[in-house]
C-alpha cells in the first residue's frame, strides 16, 4: 500500500493468533472471513491476515483496544 510516496508494511497475524484475539475458534474465524470476505496470504504453508482486518471480524462489541490489549 502506498501513501503520499510513503511504502507501509502491513502487519500479518496467523489464524489461532486472530482467534486469541477475538476469544473465539480458528473454525470461527475461518467461517468469518469467508462469510465477510477477508482476503488472505498465504506464508509458506500457513494462511494469514491482515491485522487491521480484525476490526471486521471482531464482534460489535469489541474495541480496537480490547484486540490489541492481548496477552499471550
Amino acid at each position: 500500500m502506498r501513501e503520499h510516496g510513503i511504502r507501509t508494511v502491513e502487519q500479518l497475524i496467523s489464524l489461532p493468533s486472530a482467534a486469541s484475539r477475538l476469544d473465539v475458534s480458528v473454525r470461527t474465524v475461518k467461517r468469518l472471513m469467508r462469510a465477510r470476505g477477508i482476503e488472505t496470504f498465504t506464508v509458506g504453508k500457513r494462511i494469514r491476515i491482515r491485522e487491521q482486518d480484525l476490526v471486521i471480524l471482531a464482534p460489535s462489541s469489541m474495541s480496537v483496544d480490547d484486540m490489541i490489549n492481548v496477552n499471550f
